[in-house]
């Protein structure tokens, strides 16, 4: 893991400092690497933009900057567990490192740690309370979780601190759309663009509240320059589309037919972008039908029913799925192993692409002894959900099992990266320390693991046996 590199490379730091020329040469090398990567950045080559950072990583372990930018760049590739390593170590060197701060944040919220990340937010608001930055970030965190009072007094309090802040502004009018508060929503959209008259975000949110108000003569124009400001934007298209297809009154035969063309334009180019979903198929099938192209319009008619019943059919199976895999944890609990497996078998036949049912079939097989199955099993779940806490956990036990202590190592601690409360996955690196002999790193985990399930007994023995027999020693 990255923090293992560190390590041995702050040793190669401490040598290269006894010998000042070599340090000096190494720092400027670290430099050298820092613009190339930063120049890899900008042209959007964020593999080599990695090595290169890593590189001066290697070469100046002891900077937090670097630390930040590689952080950065690994988010870009969504190599979350990884990112989150890179701000955590460049927080240890510079504590309360804004930058660090909200790259940690946005690298939970990749792997789907909503907790972490508002908990490091709310931290860091208070230790930076003259920075916009946190409140914004938590506004836009909390649109994401549909918590949209809190969107809204967050927002209103980074634009306190700073009032230019057009992406915050614009966020605040999302939330007040999405809350139904129309007219604070066109309050702030007005100051949007007087401030920036491009901005395509704000041209959206206000065609679709007039919309959605019925206000299609004033929504028209708005949705026409969001999609002149972002062409390949599918959700302005399809708005635009929509309003487009509405009639207005007292319009000549002429003017019919131009408007259902335009909506036809509009629309057609969705399908190149493979955006196929029923209400896409639904406004096509009119736009063609309105256009006078009856084939056309019966065939999108048929693939939009094919689509509806496909969409409904997909979403009983999985709330089908997830209640097949609860009874089977319930059976697996009660030691029946084929009454369980069954259950899995059903689930999977109805929504084979959830990941919790191939985990649950993960654990099944390791109950039985049986090894590969379990690992295949397991392997299923990671590639649905590579970040998973649980899948993690439970592919760490499988290679512990089989003796791959190095590799289990690895993920135990890739586990507790991506959730830091994971008190299973301490005690299980706790564990391989022990056995290990490492009994200062052991007792470290041990001691983790106690502090965050204070309740649980094997953990306060673990620590309770090491720490006597280091006393002993």
């Amino acid at each position: 893991m990255l923090w293992f590199r560190n390590a041995s490379l702050a040793i190669l730091f401490l040598t290269l400092g006894s010998h000042p020329a070599s340090a000096q040469t190494a720092l400027q090398q670290a430099r050298q690497w820092k613009l190339q990567a930063r120049a890899n950045a900008s042209a959007g080559n964020w593999d080599e933009a990695i090595a290169t950072y890593e590189k001066a990583v290697e070469l100046a372990p002891r900077s937090a900057v670097l630390h930040v930018e590689l952080g950065d760049a690994l988010i870009r590739v969504a190599r979350y567990a990884d990112a989150i390593a890179s701000y955590t170590e460049a927080l240890r060197l510079s504590p309360r490192d804004l930058n660090a701060e909200i790259g940690l944040t946005q690298a939970y919220r990749g792997v789907h740690n909503y907790d972490e990340a508002k908990q490091i937010l709310e931290n860091s608001r208070v230790e930076h309370p003259q920075s916009p930055k946190p409140l914004a970030v938590l506004g836009n965190l909390d649109i994401e979780l549909q918590t949209y009072d809190a969107a809204i007094a967050h927002l209103r309090a980074a634009l306190v601190l700073a009032p230019a802040d057009v992406e915050s502004r614009n966020r605040l009018a999302v939330a007040y759309e999405a809350k139904g508060d129309s007219d604070n929503a066109l309050t702030q959209i007005a100051k949007v663009l007087t401030r920036d008259p491009q901005s395509a975000l704000a041209y959206y949110t206000r065609a679709k509240i007039y919309s959605d108000s019925n206000q299609d003569a004033a929504a028209l124009p708005d949705a026409m320059n969001s999609v002149k400001l972002q062409p390949r934007n599918p959700r302005a298209q399809l708005l635009l589309g929509k309003i487009l297809l509405r009639a207005p009154q007292g319009e000549t035969s002429e003017q019919t037919k131009d408007r259902c063309q335009r909506a036809v334009a509009t629309l057609e180019p969705l399908l190149e972008m493979s955006v196929r979903d029923s209400e896409t198929l639904f406004l096509l099938s009119r736009a063609y039908d309105c256009a006078g192209n009856s084939e056309q319009a019966q065939k999108m008619l048929s693939e939009f029913e094919k689509s509806s019943k496909n969409d409904r059919e997909t979403k009983e199976n999985q709330t089908q799925a997830k209640h097949l895999v609860q009874q089977s944890n319930d059976l697996a609990l009660k030691n029946d192993f084929a009454g369980s497996l069954d259950l899995l078998q059903q689930a999977l036949a109805k929504d084979s692409t959830y990941g919790a049912a191939y985990s649950q079939l993960a654990k099944l097989y390791y109950s039985a002894g049986d090894m590969e199955k379990a690992t295949l099993a397991i392997s299923q779940a990671l590639e649905r959900d590579p970040y998973q806490p649980d899948f993690l956990y439970v592919q760490g036990k499988i290679l512990k099992k089989q003796g791959k202590m190095d590799e289990a190592l690895a993920v135990f601690q890739r586990t507790t990266i991506v959730n830091p409360k994971e008190s299973d996955a301490f005690f299980e690196i706790g564990a391989i320390y022990e056995q290990r002999a490492e009994r200062a790193n052991a007792l470290a985990a041990y001691k983790k693991a106690a502090a965050l399930s204070p309740d649980d007994p094997d953990y306060q023995r673990a620590v309770s046996n090491l720490s006597e027999h280091a006393t002993q020693r």
